[in-house]
């Protein structure tokens, strides 16, 4: 099953450049996605030698992932060559705050190169268990303010908040988001002990664009504005190829290609769901098949899982006929799948809902698919992850 950050990175290979216009120019990363496998898509990072530009710079990532028999296989990476940070210990004390487009911590601190540079290192859990570990190659030494980066995802957080952060000065004392149709979102200066900058967050509605970014000092006085191109998702102005599909829960599916083949599920015309059915060029270049249910390693699986609130949906295999969520209580709901429409082969789809939580992965779960004669194919058992 993939994590969502490795679906992210699927669909940003292809276009990677225009998703990170106000980025720093690179940072390395280290990648850990535990039960859930296979491609981040696009605010993810790459796995093997993959390397891919995202909200903030390029990245270096690892994944863990399920082989077909089910055992938890690693897909080994190494840090981006000549990075100047790779295990550096923190300036002073770690920020940690709770991510709200997770639900999960998020972790912010400062670090020192071998040049005697300080850069920005942060650390992000995601809902389903994975996690994410990266520090800048750009110093920021001797400038007022930055922008490190965001929350921001096609399709948008679960939760409906995207959060902002980057460093700042001591003589800023306000941070504010300025929204494209006026509006302003006032955010969060804090200094951990013995870091030599603030951090400043600021909190917005995944439906509000970002313009810019203002800093001010104690008595309301401009220190700087920094300007934000909104980031470039072609996913979201895409149109669908064919026929889509009606699916339980009131879901919808279609086929598109931006330009990797991607199923897109809308919930009342809102994309709340992606499956990349192309591995991505880093697994066909490594002799990895092009078809859909291919992790970051080349390797098979049998379900990739997608969820939103009450809904759960995605892709299974072609011999999986039915799929069931079992709680750990043993409580259960099972949907039948349904063939891919399209002709591309490989999967089927399949969608339900279940009036249990809205965070599947914090109370842990398991899924189970079954053949044609009832027989269990696979199942994955997800520990709490919170």
């Amino acid at each position: 099953m993939t994590d969502p950050l490795e679906s992210r990175l699927r669909a940003k290979l292809g276009h990677a450049a225009t998703r990170a216009p106000q980025a720093p120019p690179s940072f390395s990363t280290e990648v850990v996605s535990r039960s859930r496998r296979r491609r981040m898509r696009r605010n993810a990072l790459v796995a093997g030698i993959c390397v891919v530009a995202i909200a903030a710079p390029i990245t270096v990532m690892a994944t863990r992932s399920t082989d077909e028999r089910g055992d938890l296989a690693t897909v080994a990476t190494e840090p981006s060559l000549g990075n100047p940070v790779w295990d550096t210990s923190p300036i002073g004390k770690r920020l940690t705050i709770d991510n709200p487009s997770e639900k999960r911590p998020v972790s912010f601190w400062y670090a020192r190169t071998k040049s005697g540079a300080t850069v920005f290192c942060q650390e992000h859990k995601s809902r389903s268990g994975g996690s994410s570990k990266f520090c800048g190659d750009e110093p920021i030494d001797g400038r007022e303010v930055t922008d490190q980066g965001s929350t921001e995802s096609f399709p948008p957080p679960v939760t409906g908040k995207v959060l902002h952060y980057g460093t700042a000065q001591a003589n800023v004392a306000h941070v504010a988001a300025v929204l494209k149709d006026g509006g302003r979102v006032p955010g969060t200066l804090q200094t951990p002990q013995g870091a030599p900058q603030a951090i400043w967050t600021v909190t917005v509605p995944a439906d509000k664009t970002v313009t810019a970014f203002e800093f001010t000092g104690g008595e309301g006085e401009t220190i700087e504005r920094i300007e934000r191109r909104p980031m470039a998702t072609p996913e979201a102005g895409a149109k669908p190829i064919g026929l889509t599909v009606q699916m339980p829960g009131k879901l919808e599916v279609g086929l598109y290609e931006t330009p990797d083949k991607n199923l897109i599920w809308k919930l009342d015309g809102q994309a709340v769901g992606l499956n990349v059915l192309s591995p991505g060029m880093a697994v066909i270049a490594r002799g990895g098949p092009d078809r859909a249910l291919i992790d970051m390693g080349g390797k098979p699986m049998k379900v990739e899982l997608r969820e939103h609130k009450e809904h759960w949906f995605g892709i299974a295999g072609a011999k999986t006929v039915r799929v069931a969520l079992v709680f750990r209580d043993g409580a259960s709901v099972s949907v039948d799948t349904r063939p891919d429409p399209w002709k591309i082969g490989g999967f089927r789809m399949f969608a339900g809902t279940q009036q249990r939580t809205d965070d599947l992965y914090a109370e842990g779960f398991k899924i189970v698919g079954y053949g044609q004669d009832g027989t269990e194919l696979w199942h994955e058992v997800h520990e709490p992850t919170r």
